[in-house]
């Protein structure tokens, strides 16, 4: 687990929205893996809930920087 915290960081260091995403996806899939047991799967979907905030953080920086450059025009 620590090397998923470890890969949250630096996509949150780096703003990268497609790092984030693809870890996202790695938790999204550990979660639905037969072999992952009940507490792993939750400790995957805190960290996914994380990415997923990321991710929607960037986004939403991107929709201000659209809506700013709009206004400009």
């Amino acid at each position: 687990m620590q090397d998923y915290r470890n890969r949250r960081k630096s996509a949150m260091n780096q703003g990268n929205f497609e790092k984030a995403l693809r870890e996202l996806q790695t938790m999204a899939e550990k979660i639905k893996a037969q072999d992952t047991s009940l507490e792993e799967a939750i400790s995957c979907y805190e960290e996914g809930m994380k990415y997923y905030k990321t991710c929607s953080d960037i986004l939403e920086q991107a929709k201000q920087k659209i809506e700013t450059f709009e206004g400009e025009v």
